[in-house]
């Protein structure tokens, strides 16, 4: 994430196999292997939904646990669907490029957490709202604060469908990240992106099974990370509230 981008991927012979390049050592080691590509990708996949959360889950709570801001969070997911990332991150290069920092970061990193942000704020504004009144009303007559209300009653009930939000985002992030390399950044995408150059189908494939395969082992590694720290009861609760709402 230097701004520069690395040579492209050395030239593979055409009729070279998949499998034969995939588990080739060149393919993985090295400043142009796999895991080099695959570290790229995973630490700004995830700064960007680390800081989707940051942002996202205390302006959604507030905002529901106040009752406000209805109709702003219908404009919000009407015009999340309007604007394409590539498009915003491509907007964004030219004004980079003139300020000196390069490709990247920025560009990338600012229109992947416009994406994240959304399934993130809706979600936890939703959850919070789903959160059954007579729990909250009961927490008022214990002579609990509005922001104990807020942390203790109505966060932990909704914690599971806040969860779901941020593994809907972090696997979008993950999936759409590959368009940096068609912004001069690296990534996993370079794959794709030196095998449309190259005229090469293994490397177009191998980037796209790559990329498949990282979506795949984030989402399953938030199902794993809600069952280690959500406990069994919000989990049941959050299952309930949805097929009430189905």
């Amino acid at each position: 994430m230097n701004g520069a981008a690395r040579p492209t991927q050395a030239a593979v012979r055409r009729d070279i196999g998949f499998f034969e390049w995939f588990f080739s050592a060149d393919t993985w080691w090295g400043n142009n292997g796999i895991l080099e590509s695959l570290r790229e990708t995973v630490v700004l996949c995830a700064a960007v939904t680390l800081v989707a959360v940051v942002l996202s889950v205390p302006v959604a709570s507030v905002l529901a646990h106040l009752r406000r801001a209805e109709l702003s969070t219908t404009w919000l997911v009407s015009i999340s669907r309007a604007v394409p990332t590539f498009a915003i991150a491509a907007l964004l290069v030219p004004w980079s490029l003139r300020s000196g920092r390069g490709f990247e970061p920025i560009p990338i990193f600012t229109a992947l957490l416009l994406l994240a942000l959304v399934p993130i704020y809706l979600n936890t504004y939703t959850a919070i709202r789903q959160v059954p009144e007579g729990a909250v009303d009961a927490a008022r007559a214990l002579g609990e604060t509005e922001l104990s209300i807020l942390t203790r009653v109505e966060l932990a009930l909704a914690a599971s469908l806040v969860f779901a939000g941020v593994r809907v985002a972090a696997i979008q992030v993950v999936a759409t990240e590959p368009i940096r390399a068609f912004l001069g950044g690296d990534g996993l995408g370079r794959y794709v992106r030196d095998g449309i150059g190259q005229s090469n189908n293994t490397l177009v494939v191998g980037g796209i099974v790559l990329i498949g395969g990282l979506a795949a082992l984030t989402g399953l590694a938030f199902v794993v990370l809600e069952r280690l720290v959500l406990p069994n009861g919000v989990r049941r609760l959050a299952r309930q509230q949805g097929k009430r709402t189905t």
